[in-house]
Formats: structure tokens, C-alpha cells, sequence
């Protein structure tokens, strides 16, 4: 071994003996999330190469991180290369309780590659909602002003038999300490678990999102009440990874009708509240099936008045004006142009929220009745 090679050993070491174990195990889940988000179906090896580099470098911080023994197996298996370690990985992921492990996830697969194009009649209907104004005390974010009531209101528009018509049992509802990242990802798997092809599910989401670099303002993170926000690594290991959201809707949600709504970019706040990037949209609508709403384009901060945000109170004006009976095509055409217009008038600022849709999706229409029968009735 090289005398260079033994100094940057020895380094590594000391830096390694400078964090806490929570540290560590937070640098550790973000080089997991930085290898995720290289993969999807249409990677190369080249980028596959990179991430199983990730996902090594993730075990040299924290040897007992399951989920990282978990992809790197896929990744050598993807390869076709190690096969010895590609056992001795699912060993380890098993060992270590990895929750990838335990749901079969699987980057390289869709779970709605393509619609059919005779969908059947809408089935049942799911909706997780979360809105998230007041974080932990001391170690949380800074407080928001409207998230929780903004999606309170959602849940309940949703849930009117005149409005959304979704079933009350099926809408989840999530605000401040109650939406934590361990209950967020329960209640996302739990409807992507249960959700059939025939089915309609929407997912609302109003909190801080976070950069994983200060030089670039896009969310890697969703602030959750008990996100830590002391240290970069705390916020590594306690917030909820935007490539986890993308991941569980991207390749275990097989619904055809699924909708995504984020309102993570919050004027006034002291806190990191970054936009989604071209990536975020790439990642969520990717296979069919899928849109993918967001509160404001790049650069730009979404505003709030009376009691709601903008982009949330036009988009529930919108669907109760016509009943919810209106196309999510028409319906974010509306609500960008009121947007627009409100936030210019009142604020002389720009806000234009922002649509991304997958190449194959049948229209959505978000009141539609579950069942069959007539769509809007």
C-alpha cells in the first residue's frame, strides 16, 4: 500500500472518529439517495457503475446501512458482476432489518410502464395529504404559516361527496406532529400497496423542501415534524428523501390515475425552501400514469394570503366551482393563469406553478365518481 494511500486511509479515519454514530449513519443514507437517484429503467452501466460507488462509499461510513448492502446488490447483479458479493450483500441487507429489503424495491422496474388504453371505470380512490406548519421544537425547522391548514382543507375537499368524492377512510390526513418521515412513508406505502390499476390516487404535500447543496436550490429533501435541521447530516438522516417519494410512486403504486401535488418553495421563511428540480419531475411522472403539480417554477417563491397559500387556495376554488368535475389538464390551466395573475397583483411578484405529465397518460379527473357509472354524476 502506498504512503499516499495510507495517509488518506488515516484520514478518513480521524474524520470518521470526529462524527457521531447519527451523523454518520445521516452522510451514509444521503450517499444512498445520491446513488438512487442515477437509477431508474433507463440507466446506463456507466451510471449504475457510479451508483454501486455510492452505495460502497455509503458502507464504508456506516457498515450496518441495510438498505445500501440491498442496492449495491442490485447494482452488481445488474452488472452481472461479484456474484459472491451479490449474496453476501442481500445477506447483510436481510441482517440489518434493510426496508428495501423487506418491500422488494426495485429501481429497475415500473410499476406502470404503460396505460392501457381502455382504462377501466375509476375503482377506488386514495389520498395522502400532509401539511406540515409547525416542526419540532429547537431542532426543527422554522414554523410555516398556512401548510396545515392548507391541507386540512384538501383532505376535506376531497372527501366531500360533492367535490373530490373520495371515500373519508381512504383520505389520510397528516399535519404537524402527527406527520412525521417514519408515518409520511407508512401511509405512502400502505396506498401504494393496496392501490389496482383501476384505481385514483392523489398525494399532497405542503412543508419545506431542502437542497442537498446550498449552490443548488432544488429539493433532495422533504422537511417532516421530527426532521432535525442542526447539522447537514442530521437533516441527511432524519428528513424524508425526495428520490424515497419518487421511488415508492414511480415502481410500487400501480394505480394508472395518480396525481402528485408539492408546495415546498414558502415565501417569508428563513428556512432552505427550494423548487423541485427537472430531475424531481422526471423521476415522479416517469412510466405512465402520472402528474405532477408544483406550487411555482424555479427561482421563484410561492405566496400566501388569506389563511392559504395561492396555489392551493385556486386550486380548491377551481374544483369546487365545477364540482370537481373538471380535467387535470383544464384544471391546472386555471389554476396557473389565477396564480399568476393573484400573486402579480397583490405582491407585484412572479409565481407560475408547474405541470409535468408521463408521455402515456390517460386524462384524470379528480371528482370522478368511483364505481362507474356516469364520470361526474
Amino acid at each position: 500500500m502506498t504512503r499516499r494511500r495510507l495517509f488518506a486511509l488515516g484520514a478518513a479515519a480521524l474524520s470518521l472518529r470526529g462524527q457521531t454514530v447519527s451523523d454518520r449513519v445521516g452522510a451514509s443514507r444521503d450517499l444512498v439517495c445520491q446513488g438512487l437517484e442515477l437509477l431508474s429503467t433507463r440507466s446506463s452501466p456507466h451510471e449504475i457503475a457510479g451508483a454501486l460507488g455510492f452505495f460502497t462509499r455509503a458502507l464504508d461510513q456506516y457498515p450496518s446501512l441495510g438498505d445500501a448492502h440491498y442496492y449495491r446488490a442490485l447494482c452488481r447483479k445488474k452488472l452481472n458482476v461479484n456474484p459472491g458479493s451479490v449474496v453476501s450483500d442481500l445477506e447483510a441487507a436481510e441482517r440489518y432489518r434493510s426496508d428495501a429489503w423487506l418491500e422488494k424495491r426495485d429501481p429497475f422496474t415500473l410499476a406502470v410502464p404503460r396505460n392501457d388504453e381502455n382504462l377501466a371505470a375509476v375503482g377506488d380512490k386514495w389520498a395522502l395529504v400532509v401539511g406540515i406548519s409547525q416542526f419540532q421544537p429547537e431542532i426543527g425547522a422554522e414554523n410555516l404559516s398556512f401548510a396545515d391548514q392548507d391541507a386540512m382543507a384538501m383532505a376535506q375537499a376531497l372527501a366531500d361527496p360533492g367535490v373530490g368524492r373520495f371515500t373519508a377512510k381512504n383520505v389520510f390526513c397528516l399535519t404537524n406532529d402527527k406527520a412525521t418521515t417514519s408515518a409520511i412513508k407508512a401511509k405512502l406505502n400502505r396506498i401504494a400497496t393496496v392501490a389496482k390499476p383501476e384505481d385514483m390516487v392523489l398525494v399532497y404535500v405542503s412543508t419545506h423542501g431542502s437542497s442537498r447543496s446550498d449552490d443548488i436550490k432544488q429539493v433532495s429533501y422533504l422537511y417532516t415534524y421530527d426532521t432535525d435541521v442542526t447539522s447537514r447530516d442530521q437533516i441527511f438522516g432524519t428528513a424524508l428523501p425526495m428520490v424515497d417519494v419518487a421511488g415508492i410512486i414511480r415502481t410500487r403504486c400501480r394505480a394508472e390515475r395518480t396525481v402528485v401535488v408539492f408546495d415546498t418553495c414558502h415565501s417569508g421563511s428563513g428556512a432552505g425552501s427550494d423548487t423541485l428540480s427537472q430531475d424531481d419531475f422526471d423521476r415522479l411522472r416517469d412510466g405512465a400514469g402520472r402528474y405532477v403539480l408544483s406550487s411555482c417554477d424555479a427561482n421563484e417563491k410561492s405566496y400566501e394570503t388569506d389563511g392559504h397559500g395561492c396555489f392551493t387556495a385556486s386550486l380548491l376554488r377551481n374544483l369546487r366551482e365545477r364540482h370537481g368535475c373538471i380535467p387535470i389538464n383544464n384544471l391546472f390551466t386555471a389554476v396557473q393563469k389565477d396564480v399568476s395573475d393573484t400573486v402579480m397583483k397583490r405582491f407585484h411578484k412572479s409565481q407560475r406553478p408547474v405541470m409535468a405529465q408521463s408521455e402515456h397518460s390517460a386524462e384524470i379527473i379528480l371528482g370522478a365518481r368511483p364505481g362507474g357509472g356516469p364520470v361526474c354524476a
